[in-house]
C-alpha cells in the first residue's frame, strides 16, 4: 500500500507542473502618446511620455519563476504623424535623453526589454515603461487645415508591435532569441496643430527737413510669421489721435504736430488702418515663414511746425 501511494503522489505531481506550464503568459497595453497643442512656428520639440504596462502570470507551482518579456515596435526612425497628406516628424524613444529609438527585433532595432519575477506570495507581476516622445524641432511649414486645428495621428498595432516572452529558470534569453510573437497591443500617438502668429515691426522713420513744402515718404516693415495655411488680418491703430482716417505726429516736449499717414500700397492710395473710416487692413496667408509687409508712410505738405523731433507710436494688431 505504501509503494501504490507513493507511486500516486508523483503522477499528481508531474500532471500539475505539465498543466502549469502551459498557464505561463504574459500581456501589454499602453497608453496612448498624446502631444497635445503644438505651434510648429514655434521651431521647439515638443516632448511627452506614455506607458506600456506588461503583465505576467504564473500557475502556483513553477520551475521558470522569470520572464524575459520585449516589446517590440516596427516601422522606421524617425516616426511621421500624419494629416492626409501632410506629416511631422517626431519619434518615440526608451529614454528621456530621447538617444534611444524605441525599435524591434524584426527591423534590427532594439525593442524594449522588460525581467518579471513571480512574486512570493500569488501568480501574477506587473511592471510599466516610460515611453518618451519627441516631436522634431524646425518643422515650420507643418500646416494646419482649414484655417483650423488640426489632429495629426498614428496608429501603432497588428503587424508594428508584438509582445514576445521567454520564461526562464537562470540564463535570461536575448530578445534576439524570443522571435515568436505572443500578442499585440494597440495605441496612437496624436499631436494638434494650432493656428499661431507672431508679429514684429520696423520704425517708419522719416528724413530731417527744414520746411514741408513737399510731400515725405518712408518706408518701415511689418514681419508677420504664421502657421502654414492660417490666414491672417493686420489692422493698424489711430496712434495717439485715436482717428486711423487722421493720424498726427506730435513734438516731443509739446508744441506742435505734423499731418501724416500710413498706407498698404507703394501708390499711397490705401490707408493702412482697421477697416473703419475708409481704411485697408493687410491680409495673407501664412506659410509658417517669415512674411514681410511694407510700410508706406506720407507726410503730406503742410503748413511747417516748430522746429523739434516729432513722432507717434501705432500699434499693430494680427487677428488669425
Amino acid at each position: 500500500m505504501k509503494r501504490i501511494m507513493f507511486v500516486a503522489l508523483v503522477v499528481g505531481l508531474l500532471f500539475g507542473l505539465s498543466n502549469g506550464a502551459h498557464a505561463q503568459s504574459c500581456s501589454a497595453s499602453a497608453s496612448a502618446i498624446s502631444f497635445g497643442s503644438v505651434s510648429p512656428i514655434s521651431r521647439n520639440a515638443v516632448s511627452t511620455t506614455g506607458t506600456v504596462i506588461v503583465t505576467c502570470t504564473w500557475p502556483a507551482i513553477t520551475i521558470t519563476p522569470n520572464v524575459q518579456v520585449c516589446l517590440n515596435l516596427g516601422g522606421t526612425s524617425p516616426r511621421s504623424l500624419v494629416n492626409g497628406a501632410n506629416q511631422m516628424q517626431y519619434d518615440l524613444y526608451q529614454d528621456a535623453a530621447h538617444s534611444l529609438a524605441w525599435g524591434s527585433i524584426y527591423f534590427g532595432t532594439t525593442p524594449i526589454s522588460l525581467t518579471l519575477t513571480k512574486p512570493g506570495l500569488g501568480t501574477t507581476a506587473s511592471t510599466s515603461a516610460t515611453i518618451y516622445g519627441q516631436i522634431t524641432a524646425n518643422q515650420p511649414t507643418v500646416p494646419t487645415v482649414g484655417n483650423s486645428s488640426t489632429t495629426y495621428t498614428q496608429t501603432f498595432g497588428g503587424g508594428t508591435t508584438s509582445i514576445n516572452y521567454g520564461f526562464f529558470l537562470i540564463g535570461t534569453p536575448s530578445c534576439a532569441s524570443l522571435t515568436s510573437a505572443a500578442g499585440t497591443f494597440a495605441f496612437s500617438a496624436t499631436a494638434t496643430v494650432v493656428n499661431n502668429c507672431n508679429i514684429s515691426a520696423t520704425t517708419v522713420s522719416f528724413a530731417a527737413t527744414g520746411v514741408l513744402s513737399k510731400a515725405l515718404n518712408a518706408t518701415g516693415s511689418i514681419t508677420a510669421q504664421c502657421t502654414n495655411g492660417d490666414a491672417y488680418r493686420i489692422a493698424l491703430n489711430g496712434g495717439a489721435t485715436s482717428n486711423v482716417a487722421a493720424r498726427q505726429m506730435a513734438r516731443s516736449g509739446g508744441g506742435g504736430t505734423v499731418n501724416y499717414q500710413l498706407y498698404v500700397d507703394s501708390t499711397h492710395t490705401s490707408a493702412w488702418g482697421d477697416g473703419t473710416s475708409g481704411t485697408a487692413t493687410a491680409t495673407g496667408t501664412g506659410t509658417g515663414n517669415q512674411q514681410v509687409l511694407n510700410v508706406y508712410g506720407v507726410v503730406p505738405a503742410q503748413t511747417s511746425p516748430v522746429p523739434g523731433s516729432y513722432s507717434d507710436t501705432i500699434t499693430a494688431t494680427i487677428s488669425f
